[in-house]
């Protein structure tokens, strides 16, 4: 219950919190389950809307006592979707790499890496045939290793336009790899 250590200088909202998190657990965890079918997540899930709800004490107090686990229940499973949202986007970028393009993997034999280096020539090669803005966004993310974020800046705009030239761009990518590249 770290959410408590966040409180620790406020014992009256601690109290209320702890309260809360022993009377709406199960409802809570029960839902946080629904969405993301993984235990460990679900109550992951629990504690991180506990530590948000810390900044939402004086709202809580103010609500109807029948309205308390409706809000809750909505925040719980708001935040669990946005969990499974990230897991599902980052299991889907995994999925995009070949197997042969990952270090140690089985196919790690020297016929395996010439293989490999030549899809790295393929990958160069087809970069070269995207769009400038989308060219210059793939080269940050992937070569440089810089956030969405960090390449929004880098590019001069917002977050969600530096996200959209990616996402065309990795599209773009594999359409080319797929005609060959040429």
């Amino acid at each position: 219950m770290l959410f408590l250590l966040v409180l620790q200088d406020r014992p009256d909202d601690a109290a209320f919190l702890s309260d809360l998190y022993d009377t709406h657990y199960r409802l809570l965890y029960g839902q946080a389950l629904k969405v993301l079918r993984h235990r460990q997540d679900a109550e992951d899930v629990v504690q991180a809307t506990m530590l948000k709800l810390t900044s939402k004490i004086p709202l809580l107090r103010g609500l109807e006592r029948n309205k308390v686990p409706s809000y809750l229940v909505i925040t719980v499973r708001n935040t669990a979707i946005n969990l499974y949202r990230q897991k599902t986007s980052r299991q889907e970028h995994q999925a995009d790499v070949p197997l042969e393009w990952v270090p140690g993997s089985p196919q790690d034999s020297p016929e395996s890496r010439l293989l490999a280096m030549d899809g790295v020539a393929r990958i160069r090669a087809a970069l070269q045939k995207l769009p400038q803005r989308e060219k210059d966004a793939m080269t940050l993310r992937y070569v440089q290793g810089l956030s969405d974020e960090e390449v929004a800046d880098a590019l001069g705009v917002k977050a969600a336009s530096a996200r959209g030239l990616l996402s065309r761009g990795r599209q773009r990518l594999k359409d080319l790899l797929r005609e060959g590249g040429d």
